[in-house]
């Protein structure tokens, strides 16, 4: 009997979406599949239409609960899995039809306890990228957080999971940063993980998703919060770092991490300088300011605006970031005149 997968699919508000996701997992080639359908307080078909699928397919499993966010659907679902792998999309998003059994033969083949695929970011509904071949790489622990920090993929929606891996662990809520917890918290548990680069994940680019929303204090404090988060859990040689990188003394990996951290404090430094309104007293600047202090290392990698952060006041950046974007609104008003 093939190992069994259990498809967590939160949904929320995505009738023009949802019957091409919840096809692209019941028509895969692998079907030994468990689908779970929470359905999260959606006020429009969305509901009906996850009933209709379950009536047709007996691997189908739906929920429904008032509206708790993305983080509480897929506990529920995790709650309800039987399956001896986890995997999730997103109810806009859908999947290539040999995903999961490709997946499942490179995680059996090398006895993986995590398998992660490339994704697609689509604007017109296609995968123009798939036909490109994917190759497998087989990483430890340190290898698989040095990847996912350079490209800062942390996205669940990639990865099997085994079941046994995850235990108990649940994703955070009210975070819009879940996915990187919950990646962080699992991929050290496994020694053995495997990244095969073709796009079986294809996600859907929604203006209206909660990526595109403006610029908020919320968004800020999850970013930065998780970014910490990740920097306590992934850096080795430190007391709360867990175990299976405390092995690796590798000053590549520590500056990495620290590229990563210093790279997220720069996106929400200049971001508050471009929304000087939610910091008008420049506490949250001066916290960032301390944080890029304490993280910076010397390395010729750094950018200018690095550099300049590190070396100039609060408010002499401030003037700098001020200029950029009086030349960017000109350069923009002069291109469309």
């Amino acid at each position: 009997m093939e190992p069994k997968i259990s498809v967590i699919v939160p949904v929320y508000n995505v009738e023009n979406y949802l019957k091409v996701c919840i096809d692209s997992i019941t028509n895969q080639s692998y079907t030994n599949l468990e689908i779970i359908l929470i359905n999260d307080g959606s006020i429009d078909k969305s509901g009906e239409i996850c009933d209709q699928y379950a009536h047709n397919d007996s691997r189908i499993i739906v929920r429904h609960q008032e509206n708790k966010g993305q983080s509480s659907a897929r506990n529920i679902g995790l709650t309800l899995a039987t399956g001896d792998y986890i995997g999730f999309v997103d109810s806009d998003d859908w999947i290539e039809l040999d995903m999961y059994k490709t997946m499942m033969q490179i995680g059996l083949n090398h006895q993986l306890d995590i398998i992660e695929c490339d994704i697609n970011v689509s604007r017109n509904g296609e995968n123009t990228n798939f036909k490109k071949p994917g190759i497998l790489k087989l990483e430890n622990t340190s290898q698989a957080v040095e990847r996912i920090l350079k490209s800062t993929q942390f996205s669940v929606c990639t990865k099997l999971f085994k079941k046994s891996i995850i235990g108990n662990s649940r994703f955070l809520l009210n975070k819009t940063s879940e996915d990187a917890y919950f990646v962080v918290e699992n991929i050290p548990k496994s020694n053995n993980i495997g990244y095969y680069s073709c796009p079986f994940y294809n996600y859907r680019s929604n203006p209206n998703g909660t990526t595109k929303s403006p610029y908020n204090l919320k968004r800020f404090d999850d970013a930065i919060t998780s970014t910490l988060f990740i920097k306590s859990k992934w850096t080795p040689n430190t007391s709360s770092c867990v175990d299976s990188l405390k092995q690796d003394t590798d000053d590549k990996l520590s500056n990495i991490v620290l590229s990563f951290v210093l790279k997220e404090l720069m996106y929400h430094y200049k971001m508050l300088n471009y929304y000087p309104e939610l910091d008008k007293k420049y506490e949250h600047r001066k916290r960032l300011k301390k944080l890029i202090d304490t993280n910076y290392f010397k390395s010729k990698s750094h950018n200018k605006e690095l550099k300049q952060a590190k070396k100039l006041s609060i408010k002499s950046f401030e003037v700098i970031i001020s200029i950029n974007k009086f030349k960017h609104k000109i350069l923009k008003t002069n291109q469309f005149s």
